[in-house]
């Protein structure tokens, strides 16, 4: 007994919040399989652990996140979606994770954290241009899609992404090194060509673009639109391969677009409570280009094809609080900075979800969760000035 208590103890030393935040971060840019090993790791200790189970569902809204827990699990049980029950599972245990980095943040934290993300952001770099060595000299100069140690390079791609408006964000409100993080910046822009992910651009594109907007950076602003409709230019009328396979796209979105019409013919079958996770991998043999289709490469689509109008509105009642609060906060109080970076990523991800569902991973979700969690810090702020 008196060894159990001292295990406990000790576990309760290692996994204080601002390791488990640590540990969390890290993890995202480990290989994907010893990334899941560490979240849900993480994830069960603080639902197991009854000091740090207490700080999960206390936000407002979160109720609708318990119920939403509970349906993700229970729909695809009734249909035989065993996939779907392991996501909803997994998408659990990301949510308290998340909800649970939310209570502890504090403003120190959340850019100690980000600062940390970009830097091992460079592992991953440096990991994604080696394997780009290899391809050259095993392919006679042809370089294949990198991934870097996540097992799709539209993942890679999209954390490059985020990485780079993170960057963007250090270098407009931190006093830390601007040099640094411009270079870092440069780094996930060549890891962004390296994994040859298009729609990847345009994340980084709307996330600076909020990011300035939020921030009210007027002339920079200006600047970042004027640069946009140039490099547009040199890409639509005088062919310049700025954005790897361009090329592609017109196949890339007719191929979608016969994935959007089984999508939406399913929700017009079932529109109420769909099949939950993995429904349209469940539904639909669909392979192309010798991969299965795991989902409706659409993220306002995968959710109804999942959960139907009823599983969508549990789902969009915590956010809708939280994006309220998020927004009355900036309003509010202008210091409140980690908001612009919330609603840029925000952003970002809301537009490339209409093409991909690149969010819907084990290393993609738990970063953006991170990046959600800096409202924790106004939160704290707020209330230890009461």
């Amino acid at each position: 007994m008196n060894q159990n208590v001292a295990i406990k103890r000790r576990m309760d030393t290692i996994l204080t919040g601002e390791n488990i935040i640590t540990y969390a971060a890290v993890s995202i840019f480990l290989p994907y399989v010893l990334t899941a090993i560490i979240l849900i790791f993480l994830a069960v200790y603080i639902l197991v652990n009854r000091q740090t189970r207490q700080l999960v569902f206390v936000h407002a809204g979160s109720n609708f996140l318990k119920m939403f827990c509970l349906y993700a699990v229970t729909i695809p049980v009734l249909y035989g979606n065993w996939k779907g029950m392991a996501t909803g599972i997994g998408f659990a245990l990301a949510l308290v994770l998340g909800l649970f980095l939310r209570s502890v943040m504090t403003r120190e934290r959340y850019e100690r954290t980000l600062t940390l993300i970009c830097s091992l952001s460079l592992t991953s770099a440096g990991f994604a241009f080696f394997e780009a060595f290899l391809n050259f000299v095993n392919h006679d100069g042809h370089i294949h899609r990198i991934s870097a140690g996540f097992s799709h390079p539209n993942y890679f791609g999209s954390v490059a992404a985020a990485v780079i408006v993170v960057c963007a964000y250090k270098v407009f409100t931190s006093h830390e090194s601007k040099f640094y993080f411009c270079l870092i910046a440069v780094a996930n822009i060549i890891s962004l060509y390296l994994c040859k992910s298009m729609f990847a651009f345009i994340e980084v594109f709307i996330g600076i673009l909020v990011l300035l907007a939020v921030l009210k950076k007027k002339k920079l602003l200006a600047l970042w639109l004027s640069a946009a409709v140039i490099l547009g230019a040199m890409i639509f009328f005088f062919r310049v391969g700025l954005i790897p396979r361009l090329s592609d796209v017109e196949i890339t979105v007719r191929l979608r677009q016969n994935i959007w019409r089984l999508a939406i013919r399913q929700i017009k079958e079932d529109p109420f409570f769909g099949h939950g996770f993995m429904s349209f991998d469940y539904l639909f043999d669909t392979v192309i280009r010798s991969r299965q289709v795991a989902h409706a490469h659409n993220i306002y689509l995968d959710m109804l094809l999942n959960f139907g109008v009823v599983g969508s509105l549990l789902f969009l009642g915590y956010f809708a609080r939280y994006y309220l609060s998020v927004s009355f906060a900036w309003i509010t109080d202008k210091r409140n900075v980690p908001a612009a970076l919330i609603l840029a990523i925000t952003a970002a991800n809301l537009v490339h979800g209409a093409t991909d569902l690149t969010l819907l991973w084990i290393q993609t979700f738990p970063l953006f969760l991170i990046i959600l969690s800096g409202q924790g810090a106004q939160e704290q702020r707020l209330s230890s000035e009461m």
